[in-house]
């Protein structure tokens, strides 16, 4: 882990990421490890990547750019949920990405939370959401260089288009990241 962590650097030109290394990648940082039942009105989780209150109210969206697919991560049946049905809703946040840092073989990771589980716990909620976002993002760049991949957080939230995806308030864009393989 050590000598992973000492070698990972920001790459801005990265090769396309295999299926079976978004899976790892998603497995070590977002599955879920064990679930309790809550009076808050969802399962509480405990994953590899801590959230505050055991709530983890951020999900993961891939962006495959070989086929142009999103999906969401489930971390209790370990695979990606089609968002087909939501994809014209999506068009613009890769090229928003894509205007950061253009690498257009990467994955993209987007990050959308659901504000409204932290705040059935906390009263300052947002604050916990961000520290959340910060964690998980710190995890997966972390576990992405344990397997030898590269990443690169991207200076965004997504948020106008999270606003797109559900009524105003109920999701909120969190942070974004392109993954894949070193050159």
């Amino acid at each position: 882990m050590f000598e992973a962590l000492a070698q990972r650097r920001s790459v801005r030109e990265l090769k396309a990421l295999p299926v079976e290394s978004l899976g790892a990648l998603l497995w070590h940082s977002q599955r879920r490890l064990a679930w309790a039942p809550s009076p808050l009105g969802f399962e509480l989780e405990r994953r590899p990547a801590p959230s505050g209150g055991a709530i983890h109210p951020i999900h993961v969206l891939a962006f495959d750019p070989q086929t142009g697919a999103w999906g969401r991560y489930d971390g209790v049946r370990h695979g990606l949920h089609d968002l087909a049905d939501q994809m014209p809703m999506l068009e613009g946040l890769v090229e928003q990405a894509r205007s950061i840092v253009a690498d257009p073989e990467a994955t993209l990771l987007w990050l959308v939370a659901e504000p409204g589980k932290t705040e059935a716990k906390y009263e300052h909620s947002q604050s916990v959401v961000w520290r959340d976002a910060g964690v998980l993002q710190g995890y997966l760049v972390a576990v992405a260089a344990g397997l030898g991949l590269g990443t690169c957080l991207l200076g965004m939230t997504g948020q106008d288009w999270a606003a797109r995806l559900a009524d105003q308030g109920q999701l909120a864009g969190v942070g974004a990241l392109w993954v894949g393989r070193r050159p």
